[in-house]
């Protein structure tokens, strides 16, 4: 029996460029990605819609708690409760605004999503990328808006807080005709005040997530509010009058800052949890892709490949990864900071050219598997042309490996003495390589020298003919008798283990 020949060889990388640029070729099946991507967004704009309404009953509950002030303070906070009213409505105007801007975009652009899809994946991609980036600056340009808003806010505020102040102090100053009477008065002023700061405290430690958004904040105060009980239960009631007063200021810049921190989180996680969905649709509109090869029309084959399966469950696995992010986000609803939900967002962005590298491996793999037949049939025209071999049964002689086509294509040519040539083309690590092992069995053939000629032929018109790059020396090895028996090759089960790092160097 003679030792067997095998060679690596690999698509050029001037091939391999014009094959990766024949983004036009590859589309999805599924057309209705513009239908799903306007769903998505209705569904966020409803369930926006259904975060904001808790900000009303909040603020409708301090509105009738403002009424049950006794001090000065009061006049205050219904002025405060007006502005911030306002600037709620203000907000949701501008958020329904900028979906109503982004739904019309959207219905807008939808032709040309469509007109993209059926274009091909690259265009698909750039104008999703670009609905999407317009989108995301609708977010950025509320934000803006926000801290715009919430600055003009806070100057209203202090320069009606001074007026405030002024009228405290014409009451702390008013004469009385003798030291009981002004003691007791300023004594009521004093308890009204700390009963009303009191309230208030209590009003933000039930009505806001002050330890999400501004943690310790609001406990630093509670000292303040008890350090004025005591001087009020000392007598020094000017002294509790200047501590209440002092904390109110306070409590109503962190209610302020809460109240913007708020809306700003609210505009964050919303844009995140929507850029998640959509590109999780966009995922779930990619698992068949349509593939398309051949430069003439008449030449032209399309084939509907599922991307999972060419990419080992890579579609599947970055499909999970995004909806581990989605589950992070929705089950941190209650207790995600901004700060953390920026980060999923920059993990959201990260992710995104992922499924484009996953639909460009499998195109890849799919041409990459022609080419292995493709190779094989150059092999068969040389033995079968120069050597007199030939393929017994086309539906017998010829398999790829455990009937998976991303495995080795094998096929096995005999001549009339009964000698069989077994050729396995074998894909490597190197992304576009493959090895080329060709196997003769025979018991009256042992001359090494006349079947290393052979095999140099043969290896050479791979080169030639079907323009492949040769690398390294031709290796001698015993016949891989593994591949003897073509339907053993057939039902053989493979291991796919090194997939992972074909794909890590395919998709650079």
């Amino acid at each position: 029996m003679s030792r067997g020949k095998e060679r690596y060889v690999s698509v050029e990388e001037r091939e391999l460029r014009r094959l990766r640029e024949q983004e036009s070729r590859l589309r999805s099946v599924q057309q209705d990605l513009p239908d799903r991507l306007n769903r998505v967004r209705e569904e966020a704009r409803l369930q926006m819609q259904q975060r904001l309404a808790p900000l009303e009953k909040r603020a409708r509950q301090q509105e009738k708690e403002t009424q049950r002030l006794r001090s000065n303070i009061g006049d205050l906070e219904r002025s405060t409760q007006q502005r911030l009213q306002q600037q709620r409505q203000e907000f949701q105007k501008s958020v329904r605004e900028s979906e109503d801007r982004q739904r019309q975009a959207l219905a807008r652009e939808s032709t040309r999503l469509e007109s993209a899809m059926r274009a091909g994946f690259q265009q698909q991609r750039a104008e999703y990328l670009r609905i999407t980036a317009q989108q995301r600056q609708e977010y950025l340009d509320l934000n803006k808006q926000l801290d715009r808003k919430f600055s003009q806010l806070l100057d209203e505020e202090r320069q009606a807080r001074k007026a405030g102040e002024q009228i405290l102090q014409q009451q702390i100053d008013r004469v009385f005709e003798n030291i009981e009477q002004e003691r007791q008065y300023k004594a009521k002023i004093a308890q009204d005040l700390l009963a009303d700061v009191e309230q208030i405290w209590q009003q933000i430690d039930r009505d806001y997530q002050h330890q999400r958004f501004a943690p310790h904040k609001l406990a630093d105060l509670r000292r303040n509010l008890e350090m004025a009980k005591q001087n009020l239960a000392a007598g020094t009631s000017e002294a509790a009058i200047a501590t209440s007063q002092a904390t109110y200021l306070e409590l109503a810049d962190l209610r302020l800052e809460l109240e913007q921190k708020e809306q700003e989180w609210l505009l964050y996680y919303n844009a995140a949890l929507k850029d998640l969905r959509t590109l999780i649709t966009e995922v779930q509109a990619h698992r068949q892709v349509e593939i398309e090869l051949g430069e003439a029309s008449d030449e032209v084959e399309t084939f509907r490949e599922e991307v999972d399966y060419w990419t080992d469950g890579r579609l599947t696995a970055h499909e999970q990864k995004l909806k581990d992010l989605e589950r992070q986000l929705k089950d941190g609803e209650q207790t995600l900071t901004t700060e953390q939900i920026k980060q999923l967002a920059e993990q959201i962005d990260a992710l995104s050219p992922e499924l484009a590298e996953i639909a460009e491996y499998a195109k890849m793999q799919v041409i990459l598997s022609i080419m292995r037949e493709d190779i094989a049939d150059a092999v068969v025209k040389i033995m079968e042309s120069d050597y007199g071999y030939q393929i017994d049964d086309p539906n017998a002689d010829v398999t790829y490996e455990g009937s998976d086509r991303r495995n080795a294509f094998v096929v096995k040519v005999k001549n009339i003495a009964g000698d069989e040539v077994v050729t396995v083309i074998s894909p490597e690590k190197e992304f576009g390589a493959n090895n080329v092992s060709i196997n003769t069995f025979s018991d009256r053939l042992h001359n090494d020298a006349e079947l290393g000629k052979r095999a140099e032929r043969i290896f050479d018109a791979l080169h030639e003919e079907v323009g492949l790059e040769l690398k390294g020396e031709t290796k001698i090895h015993v016949p891989k008798e593994e591949y003897q028996d073509i339907e053993q090759v057939r039902r053989r089960i493979v291991n796919r283990s090194q997939t992972e790092q074909r794909f890590s160097q395919g998709s650079t």
